[in-house]
């Protein structure tokens, strides 16, 4: 089960070939790290995570998904959203809201390429949804800017400049720190978790819990910093 884990945590944080190794030896050292009994100080002022020492006072498996959940969103969001090639996926995740509820794009219209410097979004199978699917698309993706023409959407694609992709860098580093805002968040409630049920518990075991959630939140956000250094790279290789 460790092992399905283990493998589970590193192959999800490989996004970029390049950077492959070094999300390898993060993951793999943070789960070798979760060691069962006491947590014990280690060299260089770390500490072995230890979630049953944290039972009664934080959640710390929880707090770990939700960092890894963010991650997860930003590796989502540069894999989808911030491309300098458009391509017919980059659709695949916009939602549209409808009366039903939310709708992927795909399924209210027809998603082709006119030519090679557009794609036409044929919306005649739900013309009521043509403004709501025209709004997602600029929203969702980054530097676009669709016009509506009757029942069809034509999404005009930039052309690839320096200053283009410049200006992709800048969002990717603008979601990164957002992600990074996000894992400071799931801190700061977790500490306060701590401070809140630390009735009955030795100040020791107080110390090395709020050590623990440090530790885990410089990990990931580590991972956010790797995550955009590959990103930015890919973004400016021509």
């Amino acid at each position: 089960m460790f092992s399905r884990v283990l493998t589970s945590r590193v192959s999800g944080l490989m996004v970029f070939n390049t950077a492959q190794t070094t999300c390898t030896r993060l993951s793999a050292v943070r789960f070798l790290s979760a060691k069962k009994g006491k947590a014990k100080k280690k060299v260089g002022g770390t500490v072995a995570y230890d979630p049953e020492l944290a039972e009664g006072l934080v959640d710390f498996d929880k707090i770990r998904r939700n960092m890894e959940s963010t991650v997860d969103k930003l590796k989502q969001d540069f894999t989808t959203k911030i491309n300098v090639q458009l391509r017919p996926n980059s659709f695949d995740t916009i939602r549209v809201p409808t009366d039903e509820g939310k709708t992927i794009l795909s399924e209210l219209g027809e998603i082709k390429f006119k030519g090679t410097e557009m794609f036409v979004v044929d919306m005649s199978a739900s013309p009521g949804s043509t403004k709501a699917a025209a709004h997602a698309i600029k929203e969702s993706t980054v530097n676009l800017e669709p016009v509506i023409d009757g029942h069809c959407i034509s999404v005009p694609i930039p052309k690839v400049t320096q200053e283009y992709r410049q200006n992709l860098v800048k969002l990717a580093r603008q979601a990164s720190e957002q992600s990074k805002q996000s894992i400071r968040r799931v801190r700061q409630k977790a500490m306060g978790d701590v401070r809140k049920n630390k009735k009955g518990r030795s100040e020791d075991d107080i110390k090395l819990v709020e050590k623990m959630i440090q530790q885990l939140t410089d990990e990931y956000s580590s991972d956010t910093d790797l995550l955009t250094e590959e990103k930015t790279k890919d973004l400016l290789r021509k």
